[in-house]
């Protein structure tokens, strides 16, 4: 007798966990719309959206002929464009052509004259105002002194 009352607890159970998961699963597989979003969990304020709704002949005609149509309005703008590229005056900045004998390229800054006995460095090294000549002045002290 026992055995038999598990059993039935058992179904019971059984049946009534299947039912839950069902509705659950009913409930999980839309979509909602949440303001400007899209979720596949329900919201506050949410809409359901059905998902399966496939759209109709006249959906589809409609948005076959309007695809056609934007389609040869983009052709008719292109071949318009090429047509204004062809009759549009030259540019007014004329390039000179390249010649195949290679002209003697002078340097776009003359060069400053170089200070005899001392090499200046590939670099660069920034120094206060007036460091030079502090450091010249103590050196003409020292020696002089």
């Amino acid at each position: 007798m026992k055995r038999k009352q598990v059993t039935r607890t058992a179904i019971v159970c059984l049946a009534l966990c299947t039912w839950i998961g069902a509705v659950q699963a009913q409930d999980a597989s839309g979509a909602w719309r949440c303001g400007n979003t899209y979720t596949d969990q329900p919201c506050t304020g949410g809409k359901a959206v059905a998902l399966d709704a496939a759209p109709s002949a006249d959906q589809a005609r409609e948005a076959e002929h309007n695809t056609r149509r934007t389609q040869a309005a983009a052709d008719r703008m292109e071949r318009d464009r090429l047509r204004q590229e062809r009759v549009a005056p030259s540019p007014l900045i004329h390039l000179p052509r390249s010649t195949n004998a290679a002209a003697p390229v002078e340097p776009a800054h003359p060069t400053a004259k170089k200070k005899k006995g001392r090499k200046e460095p590939d670099f660069f090294t920034a120094a206060g105002p007036g460091s030079k000549s502090k450091k010249k002045k103590t050196e003409k002290t020292d020696a002089g002194g």
